[in-house]
């Protein structure tokens, strides 16, 4: 009887959530993990033959099912207890802190990449006589090393910084992060770094281009969020880890702005979209997040114009550059698919910036546009 009665809670909870799943409105977008979830595929004799219906319906099910948050969140809480010291692709930190892994790495990719870099800078020196510096950001697992578990498996940054490194006018930060690697310089729930962090490696920049540190005296800041909770928290679910606090740096010695996005799609005279701190992805505050063009006016007139190429790490860096250009056009070749030679030909650009996370960039396939 002890066993018939097991048997039937076990089968009453299979349909229990069969019938929820099949009841249960599909979502198209995680707020919580910050994307869109897959839909009932197609189903034709095509797909099925090629495999991509089946695939397709795995996806489907595993991000509708219901309660699907909840359920990561008890898997990750069950993990801790068993004293594991990472989860669906995060470290849980000695002190807290939720850090992304950076595990694997197509180097294939990733040699692809620094060579389009290079392709498209011998083009601009040649044709438009300009120089472009490039910046790949390391990330937290790099620079919160000394937080993560023993022996995490985790990719040498540094090898790939080195080899970075040979690209001509190659701007390397990790110094200067290392050297505040104690400090709140990465996000403790997302895989981005905070303002502070991007104030260091500003610093390092003006550093490596002849300019005086700014002091923590010449900006204005502003708490904009206590309450963000990012991509790193989203695959942890790890409910009992504190949010994170957002910050503006508001340069003393620029005044309005003029912020245009996408050829006047939207005009604003502010640089963060307070619109975000409304919902869960704060971080998309800066720059309004990712969009194909934003062209920025700062109301200085030193004549320097910067054409920024970008991911969203540059959205919280591009804050402290506003010192130091008339004007900033920034692109994200996500998005932004005309031609990137021509444009900056036919737009004055005075300087040529690209600036990438260390992981974001060993992936991304769009680097390839630099080059059309």
């Amino acid at each position: 009887m002890s066993s018939k009665i097991t048997v039937g809670i076990f089968i009453a909870l299979l349909f229990g959530l069969a019938v929820l799943n099949l009841a249960a409105p599909k979502r198209t977008f995680s707020a919580n993990e910050n994307r869109y979830l897959q839909q009932i595929p197609s189903l034709t004799l095509q797909t099925i033959l090629d495999g991509k219906f089946t695939s397709g319906f795995d996806d489907f099910i595993t991000d509708q099912f219901v309660f699907r948050d909840k359920w990561v969140g008890m898997k990750t809480g069950s993990e801790l207890l068993l004293q594991k010291h990472a989860s669906n692709g995060v470290y849980f930190a000695n002190d807290g802190t939720l850090v992304e892994m950076f595990d694997s790495i197509d180097m294939e990719r990733f040699n692809k990449n620094l060579d389009f870099i290079r392709a498209f800078q011998e083009r601009v020196r040649d044709g438009l006589g300009l120089e472009t510096q490039v910046m790949l950001v390391p990330t937290a697992s790099m620079i919160y090393a000394h937080k993560l578990p023993a022996f995490a498996p985790e990719i040498d940054q540094r090898a790939l910084l080195d080899q970075a490194a040979a690209i001509p006018d190659f701007i390397d930060v990790s110094p200067a992060l290392a050297a505040h690697s104690d400090d709140y310089i990465f996000y403790a729930t997302d895989h981005h770094w905070t303002s502070l962090g991007a104030f260091y490696a500003y610093n390092a920049w003006r550093g490596q281009n002849g300019l005086p540190a700014r002091s923590f005296e010449d900006y204005d800041t502003e708490f904009l969020s206590s309450e963000f909770y990012g991509t790193t928290y989203s695959k942890a679910s790890l409910y009992m880890v504190a949010p994170d606090i957002i910050t503006a740096f508001y340069p003393k010695d620029t005044g309005v702005l003029n912020v245009d996005y996408n050829m006047g799609e939207k005009v604003t005279d502010s640089f963060y979209e307070r619109s975000y701190l409304d919902v869960k992805d704060k971080y998309s505050v800066f720059l309004n997040a990712n969009q194909s063009l934003v062209r920025i006016k700062t109301g200085h007139t030193n004549g320097k114009k910067l054409f920024l190429v970008k991911d969203s790490y540059a959205n919280t860096f591009a804050q402290f550059l506003l010192s130091d250009y008339e004007e900033i056009l920034v692109a994200d070749l996500r998005f932004f698919k005309t031609s990137i030679y021509d444009f900056i030909a036919e737009n004055g650009v005075t300087d040529i910036m690209i600036l990438y996370n260390l992981k974001g960039f060993a992936a991304d396939a769009n680097v390839y546009f630099l080059t059309t």
